[in-house]
């Protein structure tokens, strides 16, 4: 049996995002034993392994080669390259200028730029993007804002699809 201060020690080394507060929050135990936002009493959050974080207070420009996943709290001006890991972009983070290449990038915040990612792109309700983004799938949430080109395609989908400049079209 786990006491309550060993839940509240096993969910410090984590980044818990509350999607009712829209923010990183703590977890608390309800009186029915579940695990809620400490905030707003939300049971609809999401867990975070910690990851490679740019602070609110920090602000970088040139170029981040990270072999982890990253959260951007604060302000990137260029290129960002994570290989085959996560990019969030929390709602106080702004990637400006940005050349991001990540496995899967997650925006609540602000970029301005050019995403490519291995599986996905996903614009929350809070987040803006304006940009080309190429990626396989893509998800953006009712409310975000987007302005640019969306290129799904991905090298296996062009040898599959036939061309439709050089098909022959059937008059009846």
């Amino acid at each position: 049996m786990t006491s309550k201060s060993g839940v509240r020690r096993s969910l410090e080394d984590r980044v818990v995002l509350c999607a009712d507060c829209n923010a990183n929050r703590t977890l608390s135990v309800s009186t029915s034993g579940n695990l809620v936002c400490s905030t707003c009493g939300s049971d609809n959050w999401m867990y975070q392994p910690i990851t490679a974080i740019v602070k609110e207070t920090v602000s970088i420009k040139g170029e981040l080669n990270v072999e982890e996943d990253l959260t951007i709290d604060g302000c990137v001006k260029g290129r960002i390259e994570l290989k085959d890991h996560t990019l969030w972009i929390s709602p106080n983070g702004k990637v400006l200028d940005a050349q991001i290449h990540a496995g899967s990038v997650i925006i609540a915040g602000n970029v301005t730029g050019d995403i490519s990612a291995s599986k996905m792109v996903e614009i929350q309700a809070s987040g803006s993007a304006a940009g080309n983004i190429r990626c396989p799938r893509i998800s953006i949430a009712d409310g975000a804002r987007f302005k640019g080109s969306i290129d799904t395609e991905t090298k296996e989908d062009t040898g599959a699809r036939p061309d439709l400049s050089k098909t022959a079209v059937a008059h009846l």
